[in-house]
């Protein structure tokens, strides 16, 4: 009988609505029966009798009508759906919901408790590589890497976390690394409550680091109500590396370009070499230096721009060829594409299939959204960069998002729009000079040259090599119309003592 109302509950609408008419259908003819009997003798011997109203077939009507009246009984009295029963009894997500109804986590990085500040890295790592996995799974909502990170090293408040981010559950824990052993404490906190929905704790050896990620993750999957995701499978074809030094170089080269300037680039290029010297078939070190290497060329960091472009693509290519559904590599090499004039056209293909796998990756969305307005499309650049902002409200690339969709609006011509957002930007993080440089963009589109010119002079502070032909280059490597809709706004005004610089060479 539970079976039956189970089933019925789950067509609730349909069969309300089939009930619905046959009830109706059934009540007409037995009206119609009433009237017709109460007709004079010498109407009813002119008009011929109407075949549904033959007692077999009237019998059958009121039949069906007592049926649909049942069925509709059974529905109103049947399992409650209305998500309106109480907290302990409510289903996992159904409070707090994220896209479509999904049960929504945060990941919060772990508290390295261990006696070497330096193996920061290794919990963090831990805790993003768990949130790639759990993203991977189309039945949850996660949370953006960025955005729960925004909380390392922080006594906070799990109720407010929850409030913040618009998230159900939050995980949390410690690391500790003691020689050779791994100690990891793991708990999924509902944030409507604050009680504890599950917890482990587990002592591996470090070299078990990888199937440690994967039973975290299968706890809190399985906690959430799904039974049937597995972190193996979704790691089965992406498995990073069996080489835990290449995989912590990654994750310290990842650390660094939460910032983007010149010295950051150049330490995170160091470091994805160095892990792909102890990996050469590391697949997402590949991408992730692809990446690096293009936006160090679009920023003109490097000493030869052609050459970083170049190495990228390769790189790009042979990551894909390795891993080509893991979205962390159509991430890197699209990145890497989508930056380039000549090449965004792939970009944006390798991109959309990133998103298409794992949509909640803020970063591949906002990648999408620049790849676009690069390739001369900034109204289709629009959507993806809201997505990212959505979906990462506190990340620290917030600069990076919202100088992406400043860029679009510029290109749109839709200045104010532009300057709002670079704003934003700003706030996050001001020192990088694409943005003030899109600002002055923004500020000379709107007719107020003195303003634009000041933010060009604090791009120059910003950046000391940043001067006209910088700009010229850049914006002529990655636009396909060559920066030919924002840079005539700039070059009449352009400051005379900021039309060239010496570059200082570094790798």
């Amino acid at each position: 009988m539970s079976a039956l109302l189970d089933w019925l509950a789950a067509h609730e609408s349909a069969l309300s609505a089939i009930a619905a008419l046959i009830a109706i259908s059934a009540g007409v003819a037995v009206l119609t029966r009433l009237i017709w009997t109460r007709m004079p003798s010498h109407v009813m011997d002119k008009v011929k009798r109407p075949a549904f109203l033959s007692d077999w077939r009237n019998i059958g009507l009121i039949s069906l009508g007592l049926v649909a009246l049942m069925l509709m009984a059974i529905l109103a009295l049947g399992p409650d759906n209305s998500g309106e029963g109480s907290q302990e009894n409510a289903a996992p997500g159904s409070d707090k919901p994220g896209a479509g109804g999904k049960p929504s986590v945060a990941v919060l990085p772990l508290n390295n408790i261990s006696d070497d500040p330096e193996q920061t890295y290794l919990a963090d790592g831990i805790a993003e590589d768990v949130i790639t996995l759990l993203s991977s799974n189309p039945r949850f909502f996660v949370v953006a890497r960025n955005s729960s990170f925004t909380y390392k090293g922080k006594a906070v408040d799990i109720r407010q976390v929850g409030e913040e981010l618009g998230v159900r559950y939050v995980v949390e824990g410690s690391l500790r690394k003691v020689g050779e052993r791994l100690r990891v404490n793991v708990q999924l906190i509902d944030t409507s409550n604050g009680l504890h929905v599950w917890a482990e704790k587990y002592d591996r050896a470090y070299t078990d680091l990888f199937a440690l990620q994967d039973e975290i993750t299968n706890g809190i999957a399985t906690a959430l109500g799904d039974q049937i995701f597995t972190a193996e499978i979704a790691r089965a074809h992406s498995k990073p590396t069996d080489n835990l030094d290449a995989w912590g170089l990654v994750m310290r080269a990842n650390q660094a370009l939460s910032i983007w300037n010149s010295q950051t680039s150049k330490k995170a290029v160091a470091l994805y070499r160095q892990a792909l010297q102890r990996d050469p078939g590391y697949a997402v070190a590949k991408a992730e230096l692809a990446r690096t290497l293009c936006w160090r060329a679009v920023n003109q960091w490097g000493t030869d721009p052609e050459q970083d472009f170049a190495e990228g693509y390769r790189l790009g290519v042979e990551a894909l060829q390795m891993a080509p559904s893991d979205p962390l590599v159509l991430n890197g090499s699209g990145s890497c594409y989508g930056a380039s004039a000549a090449h965004a056209d792939k970009g944006i293909r390798v991109l959309r299939k990133a998103v298409k796998i794992q949509p909640n990756f803020a970063m591949a969305q906002a990648m999408l959204g620049i790849a676009y307005t690069f390739n001369g499309e900034p109204a289709k650049g629009i959507a993806p960069g809201v997505e990212a902002l959505r979906l990462a409200p506190r990340s620290p690339y917030i600069y990076l998002y919202a100088s992406w969709q400043a860029a679009a609006f510029n290109e749109l011509g839709r200045y104010s729009e532009a300057e709002s957002m670079l704003r934003t930007a700003i706030e996050s993080y001001d020192g990088w000079w694409w943005t003030w440089f899109h600002l002055a963009i923004a500020l000379a589109g709107q007719g107020d040259s003195e303003a634009a010119q000041q933010a060009l002079y604090i791009a120059k502070e910003k950046e000391a090599l940043f001067s006209l032909a910088v700009a010229r280059g850049s914006s002529s490597a990655v636009y396909k119309n060559k920066g030919r809709n924002v840079l005539p706004l700039l070059e009449p005004i352009w400051p005379e003592d900021l039309l060239t610089a010496t570059k200082n060479k570094t790798d």
